[in-house]
């Protein structure tokens, strides 16, 4: 008897002992809707496990273009995204309830790649150019860039859905449309196969709210403690992204399927060195560009506020609570 009461105390002992994020994980479907460098702090937290380190079992699931992984959250299939700033826009002018909580992307990262016959813009005029989906970054950025450029989408370009990021570079290489809109690495890809650099929107000069942590506000009411997490491997990643260079590109590569060294250097200065900050708040300013470009071709957008698609409580918090500058050793 007294050995039976040895046994219990010690199991008890080391059951009590046992981290924490070796217990029972809490399951959670997180999608996202290209394989480019902007979706990279999301990936590094699932590569480095950090998430299990919150105590969530992360299942990443790739929804090829924002416009479907919409869909999937609007069906409560999925409570959590790394989308961009238009869909949640668009969507929520369509009666959804989403909401931005973290957004490192500032910049567009989309660069326009053509045959090598089109050498100006008005070489576009006729042309067949690729993209994800309607309602995408890369819709929403060529629509915008070829406005700026005096000319008319759809009437004097044709903007060709393709699916995916990947689905677009295989476009180019069967030469079905005339160009696309890739992101680091796809566009060196391209590159490869013969077509130009006619646009790099990174460089056209406007703040711009790209791929961030999107839920819905219902979710946000249910499962407040599941965010929080969340976004606390969430920031950890970023901070992995952008101190383990060799950690960072080769996770790049994995979820890119590019192995050209090249193309992951590139991809990893443009956004651990260039465009992220250390604490990811959404850019107001880049959200008022998408808003001021919406609202003229959808009045329903007109006098919408920046502030009504995000809330940065938990990444304040996040910062207040010291864990940033602990990450970076401030």
């Amino acid at each position: 008897m007294k050995q039976k009461n040895i046994s219990l105390l010690t199991l008890l002992l080391v059951f009590i002992a046992w981290p924490s994020g070796l217990l029972a994980q809490t399951r959670l479907k997180v999608a996202y809707p290209t394989t480019v460098g902007s979706m990279a702090v999301l990936w590094v937290a699932k590569e480095a496990k950090l998430f299990e380190k919150q105590g969530l079992e992360v299942e990443l699931i790739y929804v090829a273009g924002s416009s479907k992984v919409v869909q999937a959250m609007l069906a409560k299939e999925i409570p959590i995204s790394e989308i961009a700033i238009p869909a949640v826009i668009q969507a929520n002018l369509a009666g959804a309830d989403l909401i931005m909580l973290a957004g490192p992307n500032h910049k567009p990262g989309q660069k326009l790649m053509v045959k090598p016959e089109i050498k100006r813009r008005e070489d576009l005029k006729g042309k067949k150019i690729g993209i994800t989906r309607f309602g995408t970054s890369d819709d929403f950025l060529l629509r915008y860039v070829l406005g700026q450029w005096g000319l008319q989408p759809d009437r004097d370009v044709a903007l060709i859905q393709m699916g995916g990021s990947q689905e677009t570079l295989a476009g180019l290489a069967s030469r079905a449309v005339d160009g696309g809109m890739l992101s680091s690495p796809l566009h060196l890809q391209a590159a490869k196969f013969g077509y130009s650099l006619l646009a790099d929107l990174s460089a056209i000069g406007v703040d711009y709210q790209g791929a961030g942590v999107v839920t819905t506000k219902s979710y946000m009411r249910e499962s407040p403690d599941i965010l929080r997490r969340y976004l606390r491997a969430y920031v950890e990643g970023l901070h992995r992204f952008k101190t383990d260079k060799s950690f960072a590109v080769k996770v790049i590569g994995k979820y890119s399927r590019i192995t050209d060294h090249e193309a992951l250097e590139e991809t990893y200065q443009h956004y651990a060195v260039k465009v992220m900050p250390k604490v990811p708040y959404p850019t107001v300013k880049g959200i008022q560009m998408v808003l001021d470009e919406i609202g003229s071709r959808n009045p329903k957008a007109k006098g919408l506020q920046p502030g009504s698609f995000i809330d940065v409580a938990y990444l304040k918090d996040l910062e207040q609570s010291g864990f940033v500058k602990t990450l970076y050793g401030e």
